[in-house]
């Protein structure tokens, strides 16, 4: 028995769900309001015979005892498997000492740094010293209430009163050093890191201390300083007041991502608890999957001067590379259908008063704060109205510049129709013909397709099986390879009816496990024929595919088939997509030859892509019935 059905045996899903939502009988099964949206009317189902959960509202989705752990706390499965474990009594494996010393230590800088923030909260409320930032908090109109909401504090401008504070605690100097309360001078001399500072506690998801920022009160630099890198600290990966903005963002169903602190304190002491700061870093990958647990919204509302635009501009490309997508079928205009991810969330942009920050806005005019926010605009129309207003159309040079500018924004537009829209819209505005620009939003495109990249999990093989690979986080080629490991024998009717290759797999590891797969070393013995880092690779894959809903090997079956199937169109489309750029440079150049060539190269490759389609269509459903319909009628003959 794995140790994930131990875990299940052992738990009740009814009992642990309970804890979070008041279940009510009916039936066979359990009703509640739904903890992941607002309702009146329960939706949510929770199954004891299959022990599983579902929501029939708004979010339309289920899961097992697992999956609602890691929603409702925004962790990762490990992380849920850690939780639940515990609940159990289930030991998850056996530590080895290394293991036990990281474990022990990272206890102990949490412990550090907790006493740090009593410390450094007491400090303030009750020092003279500390009047001055009682005094700058006063004077941005932080209340005492909110002041213990956020444990705010002062560091005494003193070389050692944190340190000898945390001594008596009987805290180390090695666990108070590793935790970044203190730091080494010149001389090797230690001394506190902070030191006359207005003090802010940064926490993670689960509330608990990892780090501090801390602002100055006078004019000296640096203004902000944080907690270095440790163990436990890495502002690339934080959101400040995600601990208390965690519920509030997802029953609004939006994230509102600002710049500072005071940006998150003071919206929070007036009713607006769905913000979060990056805490003076560009949104990151890690910032990404922390708020795409809990929704599908971003606004963000950076300071409009050009930091802040450039800001906005990166973490808008984060967002879509990180955020959740769909596949949606899509009629090209030769009739055929392909299938396009889309995103299936929201980015907007939020346009703060000039000068203003959020915190000075919300205390000053708490519905204007509502109104922008309400209005915050779709990034595209953000982009196309911020570039507008600052470049002059009339010349030739602001013109290229509004096309440098907004090409890459429609570009990266997942619709079809929406680029097609706001490619019209930017001809309109640069008075040129809409077919000069087609080309050039095709090419862009392109190069985005062929950037190095993991492909995201939804294809087709996975909507028609319902096998869940968007829920594990599987992109389409370790889907694909995970299924062929779990089941060797889908290898020869995969390569049969999709004619899959080794260089259809783009990652080098899941290339190298396929070939490890073709020439027959999938099992000896019961245990994966590969070195140990693709071994663990596989094992991982095997695992988070377990995470879906069971399937029968004729599922199995068609599912690889199909994710097979898309993995070479989408390889095939972005080779015409190469092609046709260096179609397009040949003609330029009035290169006949090559044009000749590449013609006869695309059309060739046009050719493949149909009989893919075919092979496609051959294996869904309705293909299926067209095929036994074809059997069972009369031949003219």
């Amino acid at each position: 028995m794995s140790v994930i059905d131990e875990i299940k045996q052992r738990l009740d899903i009814i009992d642990v769900i309970g804890g979070y939502v008041p279940l009510h009988k009916a039936g066979r099964n359990y009703k509640g309001l739904c903890p992941f949206h607002n309702e009146k009317t329960p939706s949510f189902v929770v199954f004891p015979d299959s022990q599983s959960w579902h929501c029939f509202g708004a979010c339309n989705t289920g899961g097992d005892v697992f999956s609602f752990v890691m929603r409702r706390e925004s962790v990762d499965f490990s992380e849920a498997l850690r939780i639940l474990a515990e609940r159990a009594g289930v030991t998850l494996h056996p530590l080895d000492d290394v293991e036990l010393e990281q474990k022990d230590e990272l206890e102990r800088l949490r412990a550090a740094n907790a006493a740090a923030a009593q410390y450094f909260h007491r400090v303030l409320l009750e020092s003279q010293q500390a009047e001055v930032a009682r005094a700058y908090l006063e004077r941005r109109g932080v209340t005492r209430q909110t002041i213990d909401t956020f444990q705010l504090g002062y560091a005494l401008n003193e070389w050692h009163a944190l340190e000898e504070a945390l001594k008596r605690a009987h805290h180390t100097p090695q666990d108070i050093a590793k935790a970044g309360l203190t730091t080494e001078g010149e001389r090797g001399a230690i001394y506190d890191r902070f030191r006359g500072r207005l003090m802010f506690p940064i926490r993670d998801v689960q509330g608990k201390v990892i780090g501090f920022g801390a602002r100055v009160l006078d004019d000296s630099l640096p203004k902000y300083i944080n907690t270095p890198a440790t163990p436990l600290f890495d502002k690339g990966s934080v959101l400040y007041g995600i601990d208390l903005a965690r519920e509030s963002i997802r029953a609004s169903g939006t994230a509102i991502i600002v710049e500072g602190y005071m940006d998150v304190i003071v919206p929070h002491q007036c009713g607006a608890t769905n913000l979060v700061a990056c805490m003076g870093t560009a949104l990151t990958d890690a910032h990404i999957k922390i708020l795409k647990r809990v929704t599908k919204t971003l606004v963000f509302a950076l300071d409009p001067d050009q930091a802040g635009l450039r800001a906005v501009e990166r973490g808008v490309g984060v967002a879509r590379e990180g955020l959740e997508h769909k596949v949606v079928p899509v009629l090209t205009a030769s009739g055929l259908v392909r299938y396009e991810e889309q995103l299936s969330a929201q980015i907007r942009v939020l346009t703060l008063p000039d000068g203003m920050d959020p915190d000075e806005l919300m205390l000053q005019d708490r519905s204007r704060w509502d109104r922008l926010v309400a209005d915050a605009k779709p990034v595209a129309d953000y982009f196309f109205d911020l570039v507008v207003s600052r470049v002059d159309l009339a010349t030739a040079e602001g013109k290229r510049e509004a096309a440098d500018r907004l090409l890459p924004v429609v570009a990266a537009m997942d619709n079809p129709v929406e680029r097609a829209h706001y490619l019209q819209r930017l001809a309109q505005r640069l008075r040129v013909d809409e077919r000069q620009l087609y080309p050039l939003v095709t090419r862009l495109r392109g190069a985005s397709a062929n950037a190095p990249q993991t492909r995201r999990t939804p294809a087709p093989a996975a909507l028609a099986s319902g096998s869940g690979g968007a829920a594990n986080g599987l992109s389409l080629e370790e889907r694909l390879l995970a299924l062929l490991w779990r089941e060797p024998a889908l290898l020869q009717r995969v390569q049969q009816d999709a004619s899959l290759r080794a260089e259809d797999f783009g990652d080098a590891r899941n290339r190298a496990c396929y070939e490890t797969l073709v020439s027959g070393g999938a099992l000896e013995g019961g245990a994966l024929a590969l070195d140990s880092e693709l071994r663990v690779h596989v094992e991982s894959l095997q695992q988070r595919l377990s995470e879906g809903l069971p399937m029968r090997l004729e599922a199995a079956q068609e599912d690889a088939i199909k994710s097979a199937l898309r993995l070479r169109r989408e390889n095939l489309a972005a080779l015409l997509s190469q092609l046709s750029f260096m179609l397009v440079d040949a003609h330029e150049a009035h290169d006949t030859d090559q044009v000749r060539e590449l013609e006869l190269r695309i059309e060739a490759l046009r050719q493949t892509q149909l009989a893919l389609h075919r092979q496609a269509h051959a294996v869904t459903l309705v293909g299926k019935k067209e095929a036994r319909e074809r059997l069972e009628s009369p031949s003219d003959g």
